[in-house]
């Protein structure tokens, strides 16, 4: 019976009720040791078995096995392992790789997420389905990663997942996911627990635990004990100590106890933490202890069997610590030696050399040797985190200072490939005194950059780089070069891109050099960033192309030529590109590559006026960035979706989702996503007819960091509008020139459209008409769709105030209904108006297709669906379980007009 969490129990059985309905939900419940957490997990799996209508499957992380990746995972899905064989073959693959149960391959780290999520979806296929974690605060960084990914992608499974977490420990990555908190018992039902122990305590006792254990029920059910003992109370402070520490010292009294052979044998138990009894009395047999010993703890409470009597669990993390802290430190170091010992197998390599360090109390190289293997494994199988941990511990056993200095170098490239910046800048830093070989020092420089750059030190990343530059080969140097003048780019930092430009034109590459074009591409961006000429290079689309050449084999060098071919005005090119990385991304498993992916293809597809395709690709790129944690393609994914909001007129969405782009976690004040947000907003304003306030807006992105990016170049036209609408013709001068700079590089139909439409606006009457024409001419070669209504809504107003209104009527007619088709409201309102200006009135807005009526989510899969796809490869493909993916389908048929997926393949389902 649990006291005084009536409603606590009434959140949980309603999630579990729902789940078992058919709709899914995760639930996350916070709060202190002893505060009930562990025993609302024990009701709820009570709840979900009565009348056998919920399959439950129970995990616990595991302090100690924080740094064996997928250790916490595996405890989890043991019973489901059985299923393995139903998933897609790259899913399978990755799990069994992270488990151990075959042989590690190169994959996504987030591609054991998606495979959870498969295999807990085919599960709640046989019937609904209850996960349970109890202490998740130490679930390894890739269980819990995995989990979480799995977790918020569940749609219409009826699955129900609850995770247990203690306060003022290691974050886990729940953001997004309900919470329940849990606080102390009011005083009725502390008091009312009290009772239920039995034991008649004294008034005076009876009040002090009540006062001592704060409504905590784990602290009313064992301080009776324990003060009574003085096992409560047996430091100086007495009750001065934090409760934490007065319950585990509680445990402990009831420990020391126990006989000595008891206590070894939990000591092992508390020193492995997996439980696996063969290993555990393996282990005992060389500490004089054996399965006899294990009955006074069990008799006293302190211990569980589980799983047939398999495994041995503690009855509570602190009565873990409490054996573990409370014994001898020689009895530790030889309850590790003796796991280390029994774990001989290859397949617990990983957990000997952790036992194996555990004991060691000085410098030992064989020790070192065992922990770098783990690390190697722990990396093949995506535990970078892990693997981080173990080559630091490597690094403090080894004896000599450039084998210490390695690892420490490993360590801090694995940290980053953990997303964990701050400990890989630690690691690198301490690296740093121990690297002296030239090779080694140019990595561990190159580590230590790209740390600092990840979290925004882009001037300080390039200083470090720079500074080595000159101390290496031209090989090392050019590889550092160029990462000083990519950083140089996306600052907009004159200085920096000054310096790098020294450099860059100081590595003298022979005409045949096979990395030339490389070295061409990277003068085209330091030439444009600092706006010096480019006469001496090939055209940059045909340096674009040469390097991409060199680079196919790389996703993220791929991703950056795509920005870059658009740049050059590739436009069409680079689509072709960024699908074909998301369709490889998608074919691997390489869940991490697809935000960048997905980013490039939609400001790809937005330039080509595809805005529906656009919206798709960066509402995927965006869910998918943040469940991986990418904040660089969380924020250029919110600026794409503010830009699409914007020509909705979406005014709160795409304020809402401009704000995104510029703060994290960490509060940064500005991110990569800024300049396109600024754009979307100058674009809002302007739409809205706010020109004043969009040239205030869209002035900063053409003169300042981010001047020769896209947005600081594209948005000119917005610009000079904006600025000639409020008569201040002569503040589009010098964008207008930069425009006509972009023009000539581009070469482009689609741009030589806009720059005549920029010429009409700014050319008196008698000059505006020759450019209107030359406008519609071009777009007619290349159409943009909102961009040629732009200019016809544009040509159209000019016509009529030249009082020719029956040509007017024609190009407005045809403004609107492209503004219409692409749900363009404030401009389509703009149309309207100037159509009734005309004498012709519009009253009511043109009726849209059935496309407009789809969420991005919707659109993708009913696409891949009139493909001939089953809803199997469509989750695989989006990373998604089969059910939602029928569940989105289910919704989409009435708004397309259909009743099945045979009629799909009828319609057309493109912009």
């Amino acid at each position: 019976m649990l006291y005084g969490r009536t409603a606590e129990q009434a959140v949980l059985r309603r999630l579990i009720s729902e789940a078992a309905g058919g709709v899914s939900g995760a639930l996350v419940i916070r709060g202190e040791p002893g505060i009930g957490k562990s025993a609302l997990l024990a009701d709820a799996a009570e709840t979900a078995r009565a009348g056998n209508y919920m399959w439950v499957l129970r995990g616990v992380g595991v302090e100690s096995e924080a740094q064996l990746p997928f250790a916490g995972l595996h405890l989890l899905l043991r019973p489901a392992l059985g299923n393995l064989a139903g998933l897609p073959e790259p899913q399978r693959r990755a799990l069994e790789a992270a488990f151990g149960l075959g042989p590690a391959i190169p994959a996504d780290r987030m591609l054991v997420g998606l495979a959870v999520l498969t295999l807990l979806s085919a599960l709640a296929d046989e019937g609904p389905l209850l996960c349970l974690v109890d202490d998740a605060q130490w679930l390894d960084r890739p269980s819990a990663e995995a989990l979480v990914f799995a977790v918020r992608r569940l749609g219409a499974e009826p699955v129900a997942v609850i995770l247990a977490v203690r306060d003022g420990t290691a974050h886990l990555p729940t953001t997004g996911l309900s919470e329940l908190r849990l606080r102390g018992l009011d005083p009725q039902d502390a008091a009312a627990l009290v009772d239920a122990q039995g034991g008649g305590l004294a008034p005076d006792m009876r009040h002090r635990v009540l006062r001592e254990a704060e409504g905590n029920p784990l602290a009313l059910i064992e301080l009776p004990t324990a003060l009574s003992t003085g096992a409560g109370s047996s430091s100086p402070q007495g009750g001065n100590l934090p409760l934490t520490d007065r319950l585990q010292a509680a445990f402990h009294g009831q420990v020391t106890r126990l006989p000595e052979a008891t206590r070894t044998l939990l000591l092992i138990a508390a020193a492995d933490d997996t439980g696996e009894l063969p290993v555990l009395l393996n282990a005992a047999q060389s500490m004089s202890s054996g399965i006899n010993d294990l009955a006074p703890a069990l008799d006293a409470g302190l211990v569980l069997l589980e799983e047939g009597d398999r495994r041995l669990s503690f009855r509570h993390p602190l009565v873990r610590a409490a054996v573990y802290q409370g014994a001898p430190l020689h009895l530790r170091l030889c309850a590790h030696r003796a796991l280390a010992k029994s774990l001989g197998g290859p397949e617990h390599a990983d957990r000997r050399a952790w036992h194996l360090a555990a004991a060691a109390t000085g410098p030992d190289e064989h020790v070192a040797a065992e922990l770098e293997r783990a690390a190697v494994q722990a990396g093949e199988r995506n535990g970078h985190a892990a693997a981080a941990t173990a080559y630091e511990r490597a690094a403090s056993l080894s004896a000599d200072g450039d084998a210490r200095g390695r690892r420490l170098t490993l360590a801090a490239e694995s940290a980053a490939q953990a997303g964990l910046l701050s400990t890989a800048r630690a690691l690198a830093e301490r690296a740093a005194p121990q690297v002296t070989r030239p090779l080694a020092r140019a990595r561990l420089v190159r580590v230590l950059a790209a740390v600092m750059a990840g979290d925004g030190s882009l001037r300080g990343a390039n200083d470090l780089l720079l500074a080595e530059a000159v101390k290496t080969d031209q090989h090392s140097a050019f590889g550092v070069v160029m990462e000083a003048v990519g950083n140089a780019w996306f600052a907009g930092d004159l200085d920096m891109a000054v310096q790098a430009a020294v450099h860059l034109d100081a590595l003298q590459l022979d005409a045949g050099d096979p990395l030339l074009p490389v070295h061409q591409l990277n003068d085209w961006i330091i030439s444009l960033v600092l706006g010096r000429s480019t006469d001496h290079l090939p055209s940059m689309a045909k340096v674009v192309l040469a390097a991409n050449d060199i680079h196919l084999d790389h996703a993220r060098n791929r991703t950056h030529i795509i920005g870059l071919g658009l740049i050059a005005g590739l436009d069409a090119w680079s689509l072709d590109l960024a699908n074909t990385v998301v369709a490889d991304s998608r074919a691997r498993g390489a869940i991490a590559d697809l935000p960048a992916a997905l980013y490039h293809a939609a400001i790809t597809e937005t330039l080509l006026g595809r805005h529906r395709d656009a919206a798709a690709s960066a509402t995927e790129a965006l869910s998918i960035a943040q469940d991986t944690g990418q904040w660089q393609w969380i924020s250029l994914a919110s600026g794409v979706l503010a830009y699409h909001a914007a020509i909705e007129g979406d005014e709160e969405r795409a304020r809402g989702l401009a704000a995104g782009t510029r703060t994290d976690s960490r509060d940064r004040v500005s991110s990569p996503g800024i300049h396109r947000a600024e754009w979307a907003l100058g674009l809002l304003d302007l739409g809205y007819g706010r020109a004043e306030t969009a040239l205030e807006r869209l002035e900063p992105l053409g003169l300042g960091d981010g001047r020769h990016q896209l947005p600081g170049e594209r948005s000119a036209p917005d610009l000079i509008e904006a600025a000639v609408r409020i008569g201040v013709p002569e503040r589009a001068t010098g964008p207008y020139a930069r425009f006509e700079d972009v023009a000539r590089r581009v070469r482009q139909a689609s741009i030589d459209a806009l720059l005549e439409r920029c010429r009409a606006l700014l050319s008196p009457d008698e000059r505006a008409e020759e450019h209107y024409a030359a406008a519609l001419h071009s777009h007619e070669h290349d159409s943009r769709p909102f961009e040629h209504a732009r200019t016809m809504l544009l040509y159209g107003e000019w016509l009529r105030r030249a009082r020719r209104k029956s040509e007017a009527r024609e190009h407005l007619r045809a403004a609107l209904a492209a503004f219409d088709h692409i749900n363009a409201r404030p401009w389509a309102e703009r149309a309207r108006i100037e159509l009734d200006a005309t004498g012709l009135a519009v009253k009511r807005r043109q009726a849209q297709g059935a496309l407009s009526q789809l969420t991005p989510q919707e659109l993708q899969i009913t696409r891949l669906a009139a493909q001939g796809l089953t809803n199997r490869d469509i989750a695989a493909q989006l990373f998604l379980s089969p059910r939602t993916v029928g569940h989105h389908l289910y919704k989409a048929y009435p708004k397309l007009g259909v009743t099945s997926r045979s009629e799909l393949a009828t319609l057309h389902l493109t912009d």
